[in-house]
């Protein structure tokens, strides 16, 4: 019996994923649980494990750039290794893919993978590589290629153009270097500028005094215990956060809905972007906790190892550019959540209290808030009492 793989629907918002690997070749045994492929998603990487015991019996997809729907058949399971496939068109006719494939049958069971192709007499080169060959005015046919069955991607272009220079030889007047469209790039693209079109954003900017909070740091640092400004940041904005509960909301299906869990994502840098970890009920939870929970998301973060439960529902956000001399930034708003921190750099100004002027450690922060939940006089409500227990924390 032929059982269908599917691109699988991994969260509410999701809509397509990006095949990043198999697991298991065609003829390959499989066992029921056991992972067969890897799927990126909301700049995640998930394993996903078989629904069913069999043979791997044929891959209609190979990992590429594009992008699948979900739902979409990506290949199918026999329980023999040499069963025809059969499938049941809407018309109830049936075709069968024998082992010997003609090019006749693959034109009809494997509509990606030929739309992936363009061929230059015998050369197989997705449409990319191709156009960007023939703008650098190079044979396509000279490049070796790099994937399945020796199909020419735009990596291998990119990797002859520069062969090519370093060899001294000239190359056409105009030319440039294409970065490569990644799966997680894709991703990031699309969201933010869903975001940016659909989110009405506005912005408020401030500045915390963090000489307490410095003190507590090297108070607690004499203990033996290393505490970041992050962890501080993410500790006492969920006490703001739970005096004001719309910060807290997301818009999900037309609803505005509003979480008693405090769950607060982390902007984290990777290789190729920027990936949103959530650390969850921070409301509840003592510093310590969330300093030793943050130190395990982030690395996990970096090493792509974030299952889908530590990347989804992150409604208030904290991206943090300080380290890098940053003062201020407006950050986009990452869906379903309606509000985002921006965190500047943490410097020494000239501050009046009480009419006498002291030099402090100072924090620049901007917020950008979603116009459709949250007002401005609201955010400003809310600006005002973190600033106050910013300035003057309570640590548990």
């Amino acid at each position: 019996m032929i059982k269908e793989i599917i691109m699988p629907k991994l969260g509410e918002t999701m809509e397509e994923g990006y095949l990043v690997s198999w697991k298991k070749n065609e003829g390959d045994k499989v066992e029921k649980g056991e992972v067969l492929f890897e799927v990126m998603s909301d700049k995640t990487n998930f394993e996903v494990e078989s629904l069913h015991s069999g043979y791997l019996r044929k891959k209609l997809y190979e990992p590429s750039d594009n992008a699948i729907p979900v739902t979409t058949v990506i290949g199918y399971i026999s329980d023999t290794p040499d069963e025809p496939i059969v499938i049941e068109k809407k018309s109830e006719t049936k075709i069968e893919i024998p082992e010997e494939k003609t090019v006749e049958q693959k034109a009809v069971v494997e509509p990606a993978e030929i739309k992936d192709k363009e061929i230059s007499g015998r050369v197989k080169a997705s449409p990319i590589a191709r156009k960007m060959a023939e703008e650098a005015g190079i044979d396509i046919a000279l490049i070796k290629g790099s994937g399945p069955e020796g199909r020419i991607e735009k990596k291998d272009v990119l990797e002859y153009l520069a062969s090519k220079k370093d060899e001294g030889k000239a190359v056409p007047s105009g030319e440039y270097i294409v970065k490569e469209w990644t799966p997680l790039r894709r991703i990031i693209a699309r969201r933010l500028t869903e975001s940016k079109r659909e989110i009405p954003h506005y912005y408020l900017e401030g500045k915390f005094i963090v000489s307490e909070i410095a003190r507590e740091k090297e108070s607690r640092k004499k203990e033996g215990v290393d505490l970041t400004y992050t962890d501080f940041l993410i500790f006492l904005t969920a006490r703001a956060i739970k005096e004001y509960p719309l910060v807290n909301a997301a818009v999900i299906n037309d609803e505005i809905r509003i979480y008693t869990s405090v769950d607060i994502g982390l902007a984290v840098s990777v290789e190729d972007g920027l990936v949103v970890p959530v650390l969850r009920n921070c409301e509840s939870k003592s510093i310590y906790q969330i300093s030793k929970e943050r130190k395990e998301i982030v690395e996990k973060a970096r090493l792509n190892k974030l299952t889908e439960e530590e990347t989804k529902n992150a409604r208030f956000i904290i991206s943090n550019l300080g380290m890098f001399g940053v003062e201020n930034f407006q950050p986009i708003i990452s869906p379903p959540g309606v509000a985002i921190m921006g965190v500047g750099k943490v410097g020494k100004e000239l501050v009046v209290i009480d009419d006498k002027i002291a030099i402090l450690p100072v924090m620049n922060v901007s917020f950008s808030f979603d116009h459709r939940v949250i007002d401005g006089a609201y955010a400003g409500q809310f600006y005002k009492r973190l600033k106050e227990i910013m300035e003057s924390p309570v640590i548990d």
